[in-house]
């Protein structure tokens, strides 16, 4: 009877030993699945990750490009006005070498009305000198 009884005991001991090793096995099998699903995901989060810092990366050189741009856009203006402040001081010149230029034409017209005013009194003084010449002799 001890024997039947400890036979029965054994035979449920491999059923629950079968059970257990069968659910072992879909343990494995579930943690396998899940591991593959864990390493999709994890393999979709790095390329999300590695796309979100491309896309900063880009944001960034934009907005370098940006200030790159705006930086050479006042240098530019600057120099646009460095340039028109140089065109008023070179006119500003051009007027005074105007000015001046008349103040000589007029001097140069004044001396020559009185060198032309002398010249016409030399040659009437030579006139009046041969005059006095001719009377004398």
């Amino acid at each position: 009877h001890v024997s039947a009884e400890l036979e029965q005991v054994v035979e449920e001991t491999e059923k629950d030993v079968l059970r257990l090793t069968n659910e072992n096995n879909s343990a494995d099998l579930e943690i396998q699945e899940l591991t593959a699903k864990l390493d999709k995901v994890t393999a979709e989060r790095d390329d999300a990750a590695a796309k979100l810092i491309e896309a900063h990366t880009s944001l960034l050189n934009t907005s370098n490009e940006k200030v790159a741009i705006n930086d050479q856009v006042a240098e530019l203006k600057k120099m646009e006005t460095d340039y028109a402040n140089s065109i008023a001081k070179m006119e500003a010149t051009i007027q005074e070498r105007d000015d001046e230029i008349m103040t000589l034409n007029k001097s140069i017209e004044s001396s020559s009305a009185k060198i032309q005013s002398t010249e016409k009194a030399l040659s009437e003084l030579s006139a009046e000198k041969e005059e006095w010449t001719k009377k004398i002799e």
